[in-house]
């Protein structure tokens, strides 16, 4: 375990673009500093609307193992034991969507995974960073319906893009960057969909004392998340795991078990 990596390898991805992006999601990473492709900077745009549009049917994986992992869910979150089963059905998701990202870029593939109860429900949604380095980046959050089939609830944020949330309401935050300028964008559920909570607050880090400073001044603290990177297949993978209290474990491997 060590202390986590500063902002020094957030201004390092800013030169670097499409690389390794294993240090880009704690803040103590400050990946918020760095540079943010266009399509985050139009998904940022989109987050201001008054509900993200989720998809209109359950997320099918293209895996078979994860058709195989449904199947055989189906009696216990029927029979009501979804609240012991959602870790498995979570983590057979993200492998498969690992996979899928994989095997699209010849064995190159980037996720970050965290969980926050967004509902207040007993089962955490799913907050998912896929894709091969920050220049193509998608953050969607994922929830369960009540027969345990996995739900979009939309895109909502790209490259070089942190999550967070607000202590006091519980909201999931976004926190973003590019070049010097930077972002919260507040999130809420209700009724099953996600909707901004509040305006979004704008800043410059040339105007800040420092990017912890602005975060407890906000009340914002980081969510713990996972990095997983690979470069190809022949490499294998290797994961990042970071705690809130500003420490990680660095993990051989593709490492899928984390869930609150």
């Amino acid at each position: 375990m060590k202390k986590a990596i500063t902002i020094l390898c957030l201004s390092a991805a800013v030169l670097t673009g499409c690389q390794d992006t294993t240090n880009n999601g704690n803040g103590n990473n400050d990946a918020t500093t760095a540079a943010v492709t266009t399509t985050a900077e139009s998904t940022a745009a989109n987050i201001t609307t008054e509900a993200v549009t989720p998809t209109t049917e359950a997320v099918t994986a293209t895996a078979d193992t994860e058709t195989a992992s449904a199947t055989t869910h189906e009696a216990d979150v029927s029979a009501g034991g979804i609240q012991d089963m959602y870790p498995a059905i979570y983590q057979s998701f993200i492998k498969s969507e690992f996979e899928r990202v994989a095997e699209e870029n010849n064995g190159l593939v980037s996720i970050c995974y965290g969980f926050l109860d967004l509902d207040a429900n007993g089962i955490p949604e799913l907050i998912f960073k896929r894709g091969t380095c920050e220049a193509d980046f998608a953050i969607n959050v994922f929830t369960l319906d009540s027969e345990g089939e996995i739900k979009d609830l939309g895109l909502i944020g790209g490259g070089h893009t942190s999550f967070a949330y607000e202590k006091d309401t519980g909201d999931l935050v976004m926190a973003w960057g590019h070049m010097g300028a930077g972002s919260f964008e507040y999130m809420k559920m209700e009724d099953g969909v996600l909707k901004k909570s509040k305006e979004p607050y704008s800043f410059n880090f040339d105007n800040i004392d420092s990017y912890e400073d602005l975060f407890n001044e906000k009340g914002i603290e980081y969510i713990e998340f996972v990095d997983v990177y690979q470069s190809d297949f022949e490499g294998g993978a290797t994961s990042w795991f970071y705690h809130t209290d500003g420490t990680d474990e660095k993990i051989k491997g593709a490492y899928f078990d984390y869930c609150i």
